[in-house]
């Protein structure tokens, strides 16, 4: 099903925005971005959002939007009075919209800017690594432009099975193909369970061996945390904040940063399932 909000007013000065764009003015591309990027971020977390995905900027008079899906939002920064279906709502939380509501604010007060975080991954194309509109060039952000009347966004939700407190989403590490076929299905088919050996440096995991046609590099390689490396064992290591910065095991797979909070809070002797996404 197409997932859409339609911009029905369009305010003034509304854009989409990140972070901005890193190391361009060599190239005289200024950075553009968020006006206020704790505000942004707030929002953004909210959500279990990544710090540069792309928000909707509102300054002085927000805009009216309407969702033809059922989703989630966070509002943060300068006080509008929003409102859902005229109802107030409250800024700094998760704001559960059914298909059909629409957004809409009042002037703002103790502030001049605020932000609109959503659930969902927007359609939209980065340009030089951003999403952050610069209309002077028309770049980034929908069209280049500033969100006017009509104007009508996309978005996707990630699956329900997301959701799902046991499930953590993966993608395939640089190493992927060191498994067997078999290896693969048993590394997104299976139930794990969180070792007690498991610390700040990585979860160990017990389950059925997953089988590699090598278990060991020839040399040491970069990890980061979130890399899910396979020893002799056959047993994963998924590496954590405090793990070491090079390892010689395969990383057949990653968690992408975004998904840290929750596996993080996952316990020992926790069950999980990884989902292998593109």
């Amino acid at each position: 099903m197409n997932q859409f909000f339609e911009i029905l007013k369009a305010g003034l000065m509304t854009s989409i925005q990140d972070q901005g764009r890193k190391n361009l003015a060599y190239y005289a591309i200024p950075m553009s971005g968020v006006m206020d990027p704790n505000a942004a971020l707030i929002a953004l977390l909210l959500l279990n959002k990544e710090r540069n995905d792309p928000v909707i900027e509102c300054t002085y008079i927000p805009p009216h939007i309407k969702f033809n899906a059922d989703t989630e939002i966070a509002i943060s920064g300068a006080n509008f009075k929003w409102k859902i279906n005229n109802k107030n709502i409250s800024l700094n939380k998760v704001i559960s919209i059914k298909k059909g509501d629409i957004l809409k604010g009042g002037m703002a007060e103790k502030g001049m800017r605020g932000y609109i975080a959503f659930k969902g991954n927007l359609e939209l194309n980065k340009e030089f690594n951003s999403y952050s509109t610069y209309t002077n060039a028309r770049i980034g952000g929908f069209e280049g432009a500033l969100l006017k009347k009509g104007d009508v966004i996309y978005w996707n939700e990630e699956s329900d099975l997301f959701l799902e407190d046991h499930v953590i989403p993966i993608r395939k590490g640089p190493e992927y193909n060191f498994l067997t076929e078999n290896g693969k299905i048993k590394l997104s088919a299976q139930l794990f369970k969180i070792s007690a050996d498991s610390n700040r440096m990585g979860i160990r995991l017990e389950g059925k061996k997953i089988e590699s046609n090598k278990y060991q590099l020839e040399n040491s390689v970069p990890v980061l945390p979130g890399f899910i490396q396979l020893p002799p064992s056959g047993f994963p290591i998924v590496l954590l904040e405090d793990g070491q910065t090079t390892g010689g095991y395969p990383r057949i797979a990653y968690v992408p940063k975004k998904y840290f909070p929750k596996l993080n809070q996952m316990p020992l002797g926790a069950e999980i399932k990884f989902k292998l996404i593109n």
